[in-house]
């Protein structure tokens, strides 16, 4: 079967869609293996036309025969975990792929939550379950030390009631210890565990953002507030 090296020294110079053509594979394939060459110095680009470099004389055959390197899932996130977040296109970049290639590898991980892809600064990226949190906590953390407004004191039986000791017994209750001996006698938790209380710990760090969110919105308004308050009083 002839390569994509053979097929360049019989054409001397042609696109990726003229070698695909003549060897009967798909482009994106043809492009994988001349990105080899490239690397090995034994093709040159000028534009979308591909050919042998100068210095070809050298045995380069079984380059031309070497598969394209395949992208797993695990070779996206090792590298989303090695450098932080990172969009399609950079990690195209990392492996030499379309960013198509990248989605599309990351999709199932994307839709079991094995890899979280979030706008931020008008771009998508792909994150860690574990940096997503830290991120978001960080941002936490940033608008706390913001100047805020003077607060208005609001009626503490509308704003903050409490909760019933039975509630607080059954929250506590409900959050695994996990330090507590199994059968297994392992002091980890399982993988199915962590998972469930992350997703419990992003849901209460939604539901704090609406709360913060709501308190902003009466900060600004916190004259009227106020006068309703003293209405009521009256």
């Amino acid at each position: 079967m002839e390569t994509v090296l053979k097929a360049l020294e019989s054409m001397g110079k042609a696109s990726s869609v003229e070698l695909a053509a003549r060897l009967g594979m798909e482009r994106k394939q043809v492009i994988n293996e001349l990105w080899e060459l490239q690397k090995a110095g034994a093709v040159t680009k000028n534009g979308p036309i591909w050919a042998l470099s100068d210095d070809s004389d050298q045995e380069i055959e079984d380059v031309g025969e070497m598969p394209a390197p395949k992208v797993t899932e695990q070779h996206l996130l090792g590298a989303i975990g090695e450098r932080g977040p990172l969009t399609a296109d950079e990690l195209a970049a990392l492996f030499c792929v379309t960013s198509r290639k990248v989605a599309s590898t990351l999709a199932m991980a994307t839709r079991k939550s094995r890899v979280h892809r979030v706008a931020k600064d008008g771009k998508y990226r792909y994150y860690l379950p574990n940096q997503h949190v830290a991120e978001m906590l960080d941002n936490q953390d940033a608008g706390k030390s913001e100047q805020q407004p003077e607060t208005v004191k609001l009626p503490a039986p509308e704003m903050t009631p409490k909760a019933p000791a039975e509630d607080i017994a059954e929250v506590a209750q409900s959050i695994p210890s996990f330090i507590e001996k199994r059968a297994d006698d392992l002091i980890f938790p399982s993988l199915y565990m962590a998972n469930r209380e992350l997703r419990r710990a992003k849901n209460q760090v939604q539901k704090w953002e609406r709360v913060c969110a709501a308190l902003r919105e009466l900060n600004k308004h916190r004259d009227i507030v106020a006068k309703i308050h003293q209405e009521a009083a009256q």
